[in-house]
């Protein structure tokens, strides 16, 4: 019988416990790093926050930050709180999942999920803040090879039970994520992640500056009046919008705005104004990016009598 690896050893020997943590999102949502500046966003965290976008939500989109974890045994995790500001409210609130391997086969994997719509999980609009309770069923897991538990996938379950577990308890953790999203319909508004504390250890939050390079792509669909805004809540480089439509229009005006937040709306100025008659594809496109400070609004509108299904993108980056 192979010797067991002693991995609350190792941890303790190590470099690190949690890596710096990185953003990731699928389908149409959208994770950016967002600089708070604006009240009431700087009320809470180091300068930095998460931005969770849900977008549309098909039961497939999500957005989360992930964090590095150094193969924590599943035993020694206890505690958890995490702060976040909701644009609104919502059906979900930001949840956390854990996920663990079989430190000698990575065959062997499980995410063990908080129900985003569980009881005492905060979703309402403003600052909220969530403190982990080990000993509420809201726990569920789905993994590959896991024969040995005595859990069922997909059941909720209390943390303490996966600790207790014949196949978990055993189990270290490789990763710990917060999410927001995987809801089968309606749409999610921003979610600003603010603080995060694990096991009594505060995780920074800020990006890296290859962090800022990549584009950010924020996406609106509908077949009624469009009217629609982009609001990053941190300064940023508007460099592009897309309007598809899903046949040519026959009329009406495409215009695109910016809103100037900090001052008087006199300064508030009209970036594209485009007859959208014979219409199906529109593109503008700012060079180098036009310059938006973090209470500037990008508003769109078009009257859209004639209810043509439209597609529409903000393309984006966040400023240092």
């Amino acid at each position: 019988m192979a010797k067991k690896r002693q991995a609350l050893k190792n941890v303790h020997q190590a470099s690190w416990l949690f890596g710096h943590p990185v953003l990731r999102s699928a389908g149409v949502s959208q994770a950016y790093w967002a600089k708070s500046q604006v009240s009431p966003y700087p009320q809470k965290g180091g300068g930095w926050s998460a931005c969770l976008y849900g977008g549309v939500q098909t039961g497939a989109n999500y957005a989360a930050l992930f964090i590095p974890v150094n193969e924590m045994p599943v035993n020694v995790f206890e505690e958890a709180q995490w702060s976040y500001y909701m644009t609104g409210t919502e059906t979900m609130g930001v949840n956390i999942v854990i996920w663990v391997h079989d430190a000698e086969d990575f065959d062997k994997r499980a995410e063990i999920t908080q129900r985003g719509n569980v009881a005492g999980l905060e979703k309402a609009a403003g600052w909220n803040a969530h403190e982990f309770d080990q000993t509420a069923d809201q726990m569920f897991f789905y993994g590959e090879n896991t024969t040995g538990t005595a859990l069922t996938a997909g059941t909720l379950y209390t943390w303490d039970e996966f600790q207790a577990d014949a196949l978990f308890k055993d189990w270290v953790i490789y990763r710990i994520s917060f999410e927001y999203g995987w809801e089968a319909s309606g749409t999610f508004d921003q979610v600003w992640l603010a603080e995060v504390k694990l096991n009594e250890v505060p995780i920074p939050l800020f990006p890296r500056p290859e962090d800022l390079d990549a584009p950010i792509y924020q996406y609106h669909t509908g077949a009624a009046a469009l009217a629609t805004t982009l609001s990053p809540k941190t300064p940023f480089k508007l460099m592009a919008i897309e309007l598809h439509l899903n046949t040519a229009a026959t009329q009406q005006t495409f215009t695109a705005t910016i809103d100037a937040g900090r001052v008087a709306s006199v300064y508030d100025t009209l970036l594209v104004s485009e007859a959208l008659a014979g219409v199906t594809d529109l593109v503008k496109t700012w060079d180098g990016g036009l310059p938006c400070l973090e209470d500037d609004e990008i508003d769109c509108a078009w009257t859209n009598t004639d209810t043509k299904t439209y597609g529409l993108t903000y393309i984006f980056k966040v400023q240092p």
